[in-house]
């Protein structure tokens, strides 16, 4: 039987210092490895995604700066005042390319897991369950935004809640009193500085009393908290410093923390409560790991990295746990109890992490970023089961661990690829801007041309991601920019329902047309502006997109020193070559592969999707479930395309299927018109919106193809006629 004397850990002041070094190499050890297993096959290749560029474009016009106050370039962020500082060290490091992006995040991940290791040693007595524990925390397969500079603030600000949560527990077992203050006050300051960076830390200052409590049960921790009443005190006044800020700063600034929560502050908190558990529990708990065995079996060509890495990170683990395995106190597999008030705690933390996210409806159908700070309470929940398990069958357990670090190593390897497809696509396209535009505007009007239909997504280059990357690309600033989608000339200015205007080139200049006035049910009239009309010779025109992807990506590999464009920054234009000619490394992907069977369905999993290439199409809207989320588009114009890549055999047949799960009515499906390349195919309906079409031998071409829906739409419905859930074109059989 366990007493509770045998469960004491061991004084820090009493450890030698063989041993205390050991354990600190057991913490960081796991989780530079699986860091670097990671990085490994893809190198440097991430670059800015989203809001990076329009912090860089800031960066470019204001200089860097490291704060953003109520008198700074970002005001609407300044109840986090520290949420700029990491991109700014990365940028003052090295403004001309992302290499300190990615060091400074790898160095949070590692922290993150370090951290979380001493917790659980901590905790539970066994230094494997915390190596165990620094890897999940790392490749838990809930979020999708981890391995994204949009989300590098985030991840520091998590990393630093937890370094300074393990520093606060390292000091109440420290004897010397001023030692303990002083560590204590260490803690807390990283505590604060994670709140001043991101504000949804602050739930997490519940951490070390919540180890305390899995640890000793709700007696004893309360003793503690009494005995130790001076560090605790310190604890909290590193929390209430931040509270005071944002007390005394809320009221000078309009910021972006208000716009989210809206006028009804209650109202909003009691319609999403639901989802704090269906969403936020239940994606936490099992839905990340029910995408991440789907990912593991569906997206992988070759698995020997994933599986050479997986097994190496378990033999590491099993040999740090033995080799440097200390008296720590038992290991408590057998305590129920203990393991009852762990996943108690973990289900609370998880909860929390989730909760900051309930103020706003738009965050409960995403998982980029909304996850992260759940992810450490459903570690907590899991390492309650795992070391239940380990009491009831070590063979079992372990290949469940086995399973666990497979899955999530895998999940974190799709997302970095589809991140770093992405930076391709994107530097792909500055790199066709920067050879069509010599970066002299002289206060005249930039207009893109975009025969590539790429600049329409949230993802490429959506307003101040293009002014913000083009600043940083020419290193001043470049702005009034204009992009129609070619040849539809769709404007790429929306409407208060994203629908999009028209661009129409006159003799003497080109003119851009608002969205028509449409309305929907209990929603006013909208109304069309007056026409934005500019004179050719207040235009520059900048011609992209003749050139397909793939050819630019070949075109950039084949050539060792590439031509420089006009007026661009030599070493950032550099950069976005490098980052084209990087190849992934030891793994591949199915998406990775063009050939005779395409699928589009707006997105395969939740929160991932690939930007649309085409136009006429909202952005993708996600029905999200316990498991299958379901994503889809709403046709917002009479003409919509979709862009796609194909390989066809000759001689075969190929049949297209495809469903809409909403027609507005029966005029629009009747008018429903499909044509690939240019030639109309026979539409077949069949039920729930399911269509069917067979495709003549010769229409579908090796590389790009065009897919056009045409129909009427509903002014009386907002100005859309259909959803698109997907399309399939494969052979007939």
């Amino acid at each position: 039987m366990i007493t509770k004397s045998s469960v004491q850990t061991s004084e820090p002041g009493t450890l030698s210092r063989h041993t205390f070094t050991s354990r600190c190499l057991a913490d960081i050890l796991p989780a530079v490895v699986v860091v670097l297993i990671l990085w490994l096959p893809f190198g440097f290749a991430l670059t800015g995604l989203l809001e990076e560029w329009g912090i860089l474009g800031l960066f470019v016009n204001n200089g860097v700066f490291f704060f953003t106050g109520t008198t700074s370039p970002l005001a609407a962020h300044a109840l986090r005042p520290l949420t700029i500082f990491p991109q700014a060290v990365a940028y003052w490091l090295d403004g001309n390319s992302f290499d300190y992006w990615h060091v400074l995040l790898m160095i949070a991940l590692v922290i993150k897991g370090s951290a979380v290791s001493y917790l659980l040693r901590n905790l539970t007595g066994s230094m494997k369950l915390g190596m165990i524990a620094s890897v999940l925390v790392i490749i838990y397969p809930a979020d999708t935004m981890q391995l994204s500079f949009r989300a590098i603030h985030i991840n520091w600000a998590l990393s630093l809640a937890l370094l300074g949560s393990a520093l606060f527990l390292f000091a109440l077992n420290l004897q010397r009193k001023l030692h303990a203050g002083l560590v204590s006050a260490l803690g807390a300051t990283l505590f604060s500085a994670a709140c001043f960076m991101y504000e949804a830390s602050l739930l997490l200052a519940c951490i070390p009393a919540l180890v305390i409590y899995s640890k000793v049960g709700m007696k004893r921790a309360l003793q503690q908290m009494l005995h130790k009443v001076t560090n605790h005190g310190i604890w909290l006044l590193g929390v209430g410093v931040y509270l005071a800020y944002v007390i005394h700063t809320a009221p000078l600034v309009k910021s972006y923390q208000s716009s989210l929560a809206g006028k009804d502050l209650v109202s909003t908190l009691t319609t999403n409560f639901p989802k704090l558990f269906s969403v936020g529990l239940m994606r936490s708990s099992l839905g990340g790991w029910f995408d991440a065995a789907r990912i593991t079996a569906l997206e992988f060509v070759n698995y020997g990295y994933l599986i050479t890495s997986s097994l190496l990170l378990t033999l590491l683990i099993t040999l740090l746990a033995k080799r440097y395995a200390q008296p720590v106190g038992p290991a408590r597999f057998a305590d129920l109890s203990m393991n009852a008030r762990l996943a108690l705690s973990g289900l609370a933390l998880l909860l929390l992490g989730y909760a900051p996210f309930l103020l706003s409806g738009a965050h409960l159908v995403i998982n980029q970023r909304t996850f992260l700070f759940a992810t450490p309470g459903a570690v907590l929940l899991w390492l309650a089961a795992i070391n239940t398990g380990l009491s009831l069958s070590r063979p079992l357990t372990n290949a469940c661990i086995g399973f666990l670090f497979v899955t999530g190593i895998s999940f974190q390897l799709y997302q970095f690829h589809h991140y770093v497809e992405i930076s391709k696509k994107q530097m792909g396209i500055l790199k066709d801007i920067a050879n069509h535009f010599d970066g002299q505007l002289n206060n005249r009007t930039m207009l893109i041309l975009d025969y590539g239909n790429q600049l329409n997504h949230t993802w490429m280059f959506i307003a101040d991601g293009l002014n913000g990357s083009l600043s940083y690309l020419y290193g001043k600033p470049v702005s009034n920019i204009q992009v129609c989608h070619m040849p539809s000339g769709e404007w790429q200015q929306t409407d208060a329902v994203q629908r999009k205007g028209r661009c129409i080139q006159g003799d003497n200049g080109w003119t851009f047309e608002y969205p028509t006035s449409v309305s929907g049910p209990g929603f006013p009239t909208t109304t069309q502006p007056k026409s934005l009309t500019i004179a050719k010779s207040d235009i520059v025109t900048v011609e992209i997109g003749r050139q397909t992807q793939a050819d630019s990506v070949t075109d950039a590999s084949n050539s060792t020193k590439p031509v420089m464009p006009a007026n661009v920054l030599p070493d950032r234009y550099q950069s976005i070559v490098d980052v084209m000619n990087e190849k992934t490394h030891f793994i591949r992907f199915k998406d990775m592969v063009v050939n005779d069977d395409y699928r589009w369905s707006f997105g395969k999993w939740w929160s991932m999707e690939l930007p649309t290439q085409g136009s006429g199409w909202r952005e993708t809207s996600w029905d999200v479930n316990y498991f299958h989320h379901q994503p889809s588009a709403w046709k917002s114009e009479k003409q919509s395309s979709l862009i796609f890549r194909f390989a066809p055999k000759e001689g075969r047949q190929y049949v297209l299927e495809g469903r809409f799960s909403l027609l507005l009515n029966n005029a629009i499906m009747n008018s429903m018109a499909i044509s690939i390349n240019g030639s109309p195919v026979t539409l077949s309906w069949g039920e729930m919106g399911n269509f069917k079409a067979m495709i003549d031998q010769g229409v579908l071409r090796h590389g790009p193809n065009v897919i056009e829906f045409s129909s009427l739409t509903d002014d009386n419905y907002f100005g859309l006629s259909a959803i698109l859930e997907g399309i399939h074109i494969s052979r007939q059989h």
